[in-house]
């Protein structure tokens, strides 16, 4: 097999491995903390609120969606995917700019 041919087969691995990723989003995962403010509220006491959120660009913003508590996990695979994803796409191009740059 040829150079060529061996990084073709590569590239086609990687596509596939791509395909196989399913639903992903950009932005990040973050857990915060916070006080809500009530007195009475255990949070008052040195026990802070946690809660998960997903900050995003749109248009040069940064926008913040909170996650309710029982979709963190799915918030949390969606952000693991696009980063999978993107290490693969950037494989990818290596394998691909190899083949361009071979005669």
């Amino acid at each position: 097999m040829t150079q060529r041919q061996l990084l073709r087969t590569k590239a086609g691995r990687l596509r596939s491995q791509m395909r196989k990723i399913g639903s992903m989003m950009q932005g990040s995962v973050i857990y915060r903390q916070m006080k809500c403010g009530k007195p009475n509220c255990r949070c008052a006491r040195g026990y802070p609120h946690h809660f998960l959120v997903v900050t995003y660009k749109e248009k040069g913003k940064t926008k913040t969606v909170y996650v309710n508590k029982n979709l963190e996990a799915e918030a949390l695979l969606l952000q693991r995917n696009c980063k999978k994803y993107k290490l693969l796409l950037k494989e990818l191009t290596k394998v691909n700019l190899e083949i361009l740059k071979s005669r």
